[in-house]
This record gives structure tokens, C-alpha cells and sequence, in this order.
């Protein structure tokens, strides 16, 4: 299995979007409205949406003391109302389960804001109604979640796990308010020059997730209208100015997050106590990022990329 922190490779024409950050900027354009729809619809079998509606992906907690939370993606489908929430995970979290129960509490909330608040203001409704629209929380990890066995993983593919509130005996829903979806991409059993492997519509769109960003081309076989509107939207060269600076900004601090945790700040405080003073943090955070730089280069990034990610000249 695949280690999901390993260091990316741009070595292609399309944009990575395996970082929440990029994941946001590249595909949460209003543009773009076609082609989430088709994602969801790819991973919840049998469902069709109408259009879908960009609700605010910022909101407020309950109280003052509670932090806001931020979605990648929160949507609804105009014609149902039922509601998405489409998060991407990068690095590994113990209790990203629990976070996702915690995303599906807000729109729920919501809802019932709203129907207290038609109440209130003289609509005829009955206050006791606690009916609930569908709320259904999308989850790509580049990592594996945990589960007691392989049957928690749908049967055909391998890769993906759901979830809602059921019996406990025989299985029966308790309630459709609340759906969990979870692609664990790091089950994915093809590297990134087996595309020929892929088969189905779901491996070619896993695949192209985690491997477009290294591809000079979108594969001969993936001809399928959602791959063609996935490869559009991330191909670096049609993007505006504007998005393309927005996107290496975030792949900039995502760098810095992941690959400076585990390269610059350990070899850096590392040098610095072993010297003693405070040139050897200095030194051992020059060292670093020249380490991150020749990693980069290794990896396939172009010199140009790599002096703008690391301040690093090679």
C-alpha cells in the first residue's frame, strides 16, 4: 500500500489536487457545477441530481467560544434540497470520523433554524416537525481509514466505506438524514503508470486523482464525460493569471506544511540543539529546504516551480 505522505511529483500539465487547499481552488468554481455533480452522482449509486447550489462554505458555531468551520465543497440540489458536503484529506487524522459527524451537524442545524424560524414569523407549520432533508458528507483521504474487516469496503471496488445511522441488530435505518462516504485512496491498487489496469469509471477517476498531476496527457481510454470535464478544469495551461497564482500560493503553504514538519523544522531544531547556538538554526533550516529543493528535483519538479516553493536556486 501506498504511503500517502510521500512528497508529490509535478512532473505533468494538470494541477494536483490531493490537498484540501488546491482541491478548493481548483474545483469549487461555479464552472465547475457539472462536474461535482457528476462526482457525487459516481459515488452514490443510483442517485440523479437536478442542479446543484453553492451554499456559504464558512459556518458560525453554535456560540461564541465555538470556532467557525470551514467546508471544501457545501452544495444542494435545487430540485430535492437534499445537501453535500465534499471534503479532500491529505495527511492521516485518528479522528476524522468524529469531524465528519461534527460537518453533518450544520446543515442539519440549519434546517431546523429555518422551519423554527417559518414558525415564528406565522407560517402553518407543526412545531413539533423534525422531518429532515438528506444530508450526504463526500470524503476523498489519501489514506486508509481503519475498519474491523474487509467487508466494510464496498464489494466491487475495495476502496470505498459508507455509513449511516442504523440498528444496531438488524441494520435497519434509523434515520436518511445522515450519509458518510468515505474513497480511501490509498487502497487503490494501481501506480501511476498502470492506467491501462483501470476498468471501471470509479478506477479511472481515483486514478486520475491521485496521479493526474504527473501525466503529460489525459489517457486515450478515459473518454468518459466526467474524466473530460475533471482533465479540463485542472489542466494548468487554460487557467486564468489569477487562478494560476491562487493555486501555487496553495500548493506553496500546503508544501510548507507537509514537507517543512518533516524536513526543515526537525533537521533545523535538531542542528540548532546539538550546536547550541542560534546559527545552527539557521544552518540546519538552510539545509533543510536545500534538501526539500534536491527531494523536488528528484521527484521531477522543474527548477523554476522549485525556486518558487523553496526560495532554493539549483
Amino acid at each position: 500500500m501506498a504511503h500517502s505522505n510521500q512528497t508529490l511529483k509535478q512532473a505533468g500539465k494538470y494541477a494536483c489536487v490531493l490537498y484540501d487547499g488546491a482541491f478548493k481552488t481548483i474545483l469549487i468554481r461555479p464552472e465547475n457545477e457539472e462536474l461535482i455533480r457528476k462526482i457525487i452522482e459516481l459515488l452514490i449509486p443510483g442517485k440523479r441530481l437536478s442542479r446543484l447550489t453553492f451554499i456559504d462554505k464558512e459556518q458560525k458555531g453554535l456560540v461564541v467560544s465555538e470556532k467557525n468551520t470551514n467546508f471544501d465543497i457545501l452544495c444542494k440540489d435545487e430540485e430535492t434540497g437534499e445537501e453535500f458536503i465534499v471534503e479532500m484529506q491529505f495527511g492521516k487524522q485518528n479522528t476524522y470520523k468524529e469531524r465528519m459527524l461534527s460537518y453533518a451537524t450544520y446543515p442539519i442545524r440549519t434546517q431546523l433554524a429555518e422551519k423554527m424560524m417559518r414558525y415564528q414569523t406565522g407560517e402553518s407549520l407543526d412545531k413539533m416537525d423534525y422531518s429532515l432533508r438528506p444530508v450526504y458528507v463526500l470524503s476523498f483521504l489519501n489514506f486508509a481509514l481503519e475498519h474491523e474487516n474487509e467487508k466494510a469496503l464496498d464489494a466491487d471496488n475495495g476502496l470505498i466505506s459508507r455509513y449511516a445511522v442504523r440498528n444496531d441488530r438488524n441494520g435497519e435505518l434509523m434515520t436518511d438524514a445522515m450519509h458518510f462516504i468515505y474513497v480511501e485512496m490509498d487502497r487503490f491498487p494501481y501506480k501511476e503508470n498502470e492506467e491501462d489496469k483501470c476498468n471501471t469509471l470509479l478506477e479511472k477517476f481515483v486514478f486520475s486523482m491521485k496521479y493526474m498531476h504527473t501525466l503529460k496527457d489525459r489517457p486515450e481510454s478515459f473518454m468518459e464525460d466526467l474524466l473530460r470535464l475533471l482533465y479540463d478544469a485542472t489542466e494548468l495551461g487554460s487557467m486564468t493569471i489569477e487562478q494560476r497564482e491562487r493555486y501555487e500560493e496553495t500548493m506553496r503553504n500546503e508544501l510548507d506544511i507537509s514537507l517543512e514538519k518533516r524536513y526543515v523544522k526537525e533537521e533545523a531544531f535538531k542542528e540548532g540543539r546539538e550546536a547550541g547556538r542560534e546559527e545552527g538554526l539557521a544552518e540546519g533550516e538552510a539545509k533543510g529546504r536545500e534538501a526539500i529543493a534536491r527531494k523536488m528535483q528528484s521527484e521531477g519538479l522543474d527548477a523554476e516551480m522549485i525556486l518558487r516553493l523553496t526560495g532554493v536556486k539549483l
